[in-house]
C-alpha cells in the first residue's frame, strides 16, 4: 500500500501531515511525500518514517510569492508537475493525497496519464482564507499581487473543480463537509471528515512551571499559536481596555505572525493604553505548549466568524481542552459547537471585545466553575472520543477502503 502525498510547504513541521502519516505508517502503509525544500535540507531522506523527496520551488517569501502567481494562472504547479512524473514511476504510486487546494489541479492534470486516484485533503476553506489572511498587509505591491493573482472568486471556481473531479475529498470539520455538499453537490459518499483532534500524548510534554516566570499570582489569559487577521487576537487586545482596572489580569500571547500583523497588534495595544497588560512572548518551542496552556487560567481561541473560520478547526482547541483549563472561544460555528456541546468553556460573540471581557470576568469571579469547565474538556479529550487516537482509526479505515477498491 504505497501512498503518495504532495505538500506545497516544507516538511517537517506540518502537524496535520505528521499525524496523518504517523497513523497510516503504523497501520502498514508506506508513505512517499513530495514537498518543498528549505535551505540546507536534504533532497531525499526518511523523516518520522516518511520517505520525503524535496524540490526547489521557493526558499523565501519572494520566491514563494512568484510560484503562487504561477499557480494562479492555470492552477497547476509546473515544478511539482514535472517532478511528480518521475516520482510516481519510481515509487509505483497509484493514489495521491493532496494537502490543501493549491496542488489539487496539479494532481488532477496527471490523473489520466498515470491512472491516479486523487484524494483532496482540504485543511481549510482556502478561497475564503484569501479574503482574510492579508487584511493587515501594508505594502502596495503585496496588496496588488493578492488582488490580481489570489482572487478568491477564481479560487472558489477551482475549488468546485477540485471537489467534483477528485475521487474523494477530506474535510477538516463537519461544517466544511456541509458547505461542500450544499455548494457543489458532489456525491455524498465522496466527502469524509478527518478532524484536527490531538493525540493524548500531548499531555506527556515535560511540565515547566517557569514558563510564566514574572506572572506569579496573576490571572493569565493565554493565546498561543500562529497570528493573523482571522485569528481575532485584536479582539482580545481590545477587550483589555475593559479589564485594565483589574491589575492581576494579564493577556499573554505566545506565537508570532508577519511583521505587519505584529505591528498592528502592538500599535492597537498602545492606542488603547493596555501595553502594561498585554505581553508578546514571541515564538516558543512546541515542547512548552502544554505547560503554557496548563498553567494559564483560561486559554482563548478568539477567531473572527466568517466563511473561512467557520469551516476549519485548530489543533490547539483540543490541546487546550486536554490542559484542563476552560477555553474561551468565539461564536465561530465549529468552536461554538464543540465547546457548548461538551461544556468545556464559554463562548463570546465573535468580534465583540466587550462580550469577550464579560466572559473573562465570569471565569475570573467563579474559579470553581472555571475549574469544572476545564475538567469537562479534559475528560472528553482524554477519556472520551474527541482525540486523534480515535480519529486516526477513521483515516486508516478510509484508506483501506480506497486501496481495496483498486484491487
Amino acid at each position: 500500500m504505497n501512498l503518495g502525498m504532495i505538500l506545497n510547504a516544507p516538511y517537517p513541521p506540518d502537524m496535520r501531515v505528521k499525524k496523518e502519516t504517523d497513523a497510516l505508517i503504523k497501520a502498514g502503509f508506506t508513505i512517499h511525500l513530495l514537498c518543498l525544500r528549505k535551505k540546507n535540507e536534504a533532497t531525499t531522506e526518511i523523516v518520522n518514517g516518511v520517505h520525503v523527496t524535496r524540490i526547489d520551488a521557493g526558499k523565501n517569501n519572494v520566491q514563494l510569492a512568484f510560484w503562487d502567481m504561477v499557480i494562479a494562472f492555470t492552477f497547476q504547479h509546473p515544478v511539482f508537475k514535472k517532478k511528480m512524473q518521475k516520482w510516481i514511476r519510481a515509487n509505483n504510486l497509484s493514489v495521491i493525497h493532496v494537502h490543501d487546494l493549491p496542488l489539487v489541479g496539479t494532481a488532477l492534470a496527471l490523473r489520466k496519464k498515470f491512472n491516479l486516484t486523487v484524494i483532496a485533503d482540504f485543511h481549510e476553506n482556502y478561497p475564503e482564507g484569501l479574503r482574510t489572511w492579508f487584511a493587515w498587509k501594508k505594502g502596495l505591491a503585496v496588496k496588488l499581487k493578492n488582488r490580481i493573482f489570489m482572487n478568491p472568486d477564481r479560487w472558489e471556481n477551482h475549488e468546485r473543480t477540485a471537489v467534483l473531479k477528485s475521487d474523494r475529498v477530506i474535510a477538516v470539520v463537519e461544517e466544511m463537509k456541509k458547505r461542500l455538499l450544499q455548494k457543489y453537490q458532489p456525491a455524498v459518499d465522496t466527502i469524509h471528515v478527518i478532524s484536527n483532534t490531538e493525540e493524548k500524548a500531548f499531555i506527556n510534554q515535560e511540565i515547566d512551571p517557569a514558563v510564566y516566570s514574572g506572572f506569579a499570582n496573576k490571572f493569565k489569559i493565554l493565546y498561543s499559536g500562529s497570528i493573523g487577521p482571522h485569528r481575532g487576537v485584536d479582539t482580545a487586545v481590545e477587550a483589555m481596555q475593559y479589564l485594565k482596572g483589574y491589575h492581576d489580569i494579564e493577556f499573554i500571547i505566545v506565537g508570532s505572525g508577519s511583521k505587519d500583523v505584529m505591528n498592528h497588534l502592538k500599535t492597537l495595544a498602545g492606542r488603547l493604553s493596555v501595553t502594561d497588560h498585554v505581553h508578546f512572548l514571541g515564538y516558543q518551542s512546541f515542547k512548552k505548549f502544554f505547560s503554557y496552556m496548563h498553567f494559564a487560567d483560561v486559554n482563548i481561541i478568539p477567531h473572527k466568524s466568517n466563511l473561512h473560520t467557520d469551516n476549519t478547526i485548530p489543533h490547539k482547541l483540543f490541546q487546550a481542552m486536554m490542559a484542563a483549563r476552560p477555553v474561551l472561544v468565539s461564536s465561530s460555528d465549529p468552536l461554538k459547537r464543540i465547546i457548548s456541546t461538551h461544556h468545556a468553556g464559554l463562548v463570546f460573540e465573535a468580534g465583540n471585545a466587550k462580550d469577550f471581557a464579560d466572559k473573562i470576568l465570569e471565569l475570573y469571579n467563579d474559579r470553581a466553575r472555571a475549574a469544572a469547565l476545564g475538567e469537562n474538556g479534559k475528560n472528553i479529550t482524554l477519556h472520551g472520543d474527541l482525540n486523534w487516537d480515535t480519529e486516526q482509526k477513521n483515516l486508516v479505515t478510509f484508506y483501506k477502503d480506497v486501496f481495496n477498491q483498486l484491487t
